[in-house]
């Protein structure tokens, strides 16, 4: 029996979703692409194609990675990271950067109108969240007390966890307010790629992070990344204040580029039945 014949359908399924995030992005990339060598002009971040002519695909194509992510189940603090990121990337999606600039733009009803749709948005995503970790909890083996066990797992989910208060407190603020949800954008983008990093930290060792991880060598490339990926976010406003306009674009895509690496690693390393 070949590798495929003996596959069953809940390994099958995992296949492709892993592959469908590998694949997802192309989407945004091709479409960059084609604006870049149609109009010679590069934006100066990854979100602000949301207000131009690849706005459909790069809503879809972040909605469509959240929810991938969220999916997918991994050893409980990966599981955790990878469902953090899946919410943040919606709100990265749903929320446009310089929404103050787009507003002042419009006439007095669009501008209303474009804020009524935001909220709706927000509040549609933050309610079925809520339902889905409900389900979740009632429906599966999830403990929750697991992410506990360990310091350093203990310390990951608690900062985590407080992150995530801090930014649904903010949410809900800039939602009742109903102006330019300043900070909302910035922030998920932030801790997306913070939660990003977690998974990947999450592989360092199963002693220190709730990894089933045991490979010493495959640990140490998982630490580089992770270290990589911390250099590029410091890099950030380094870039910026020497005055490089697509700093955020840059450093976006280098974020994106290296946790598309570690999935790619993860995904040939678990691409067989009887893998680790």
């Amino acid at each position: 029996m070949n590798t495929v014949q003996g596959l069953s359908q809940g390994q099958e399924t995992l296949r492709y979703l892993r592959l469908m995030l590998l694949v997802v992005p192309l989407l945004l990339v091709v479409a960059i692409l084609v604006y870049g060598l149609t109009t010679g002009r590069v934006e100066d971040s990854i979100s602000s194609y949301y207000l131009g002519p690849a706005r459909d695909l790069f809503v879809a194509m972040l909605v469509t990675i959240g929810v991938l992510l969220v999916v997918y189940k991994g050893p409980p603090l990966e599981n955790y990271a990878l469902n953090l990121a899946g919410f943040y990337a919606v709100f990265v999606a749903l929320v446009p950067t310089r929404l103050d600039e787009t507003l002042a733009g419009l006439a007095p009803a669009d501008r209303e109108a474009l804020v009524r749709s935001i909220q709706v948005a927000v509040i549609a995503v933050v309610v079925v969240a809520a339902v889905f970790m409900w389900l979740d909890w009632k429906t599966m083996t999830w403990a929750p007390a697991i992410l506990l066990q360990s310091g350093w797992t203990r310390a990951l989910t608690m900062a985590s966890s407080v992150l995530l208060a801090g930014f649904l407190a903010l949410l809900a603020w800039r939602t009742w307010e109903g102006k330019e949800f300043v900070g909302v954008h910035l922030a998920a983008t932030l801790l997306l790629i913070g939660s990003m990093a977690i998974a990947i930290a999450s592989h360092l060792g199963s002693d220190r992070l709730g990894s089933t991880d045991t490979s010493g060598g495959r640990g140490r490339h998982y630490g580089g990344l992770l270290v990589l990926m911390v250099l590029g976010v410091v890099a950030w406003p380094v870039l910026s204040a020497v005055g490089i306009r697509q700093a955020a674009f840059l450093v976006e895509w280098y974020e994106i580029a290296l946790f598309a690496y570690f999935w790619y690693l993860e995904s040939r390393r678990m691409w067989t039945p009887d893998a680790e």
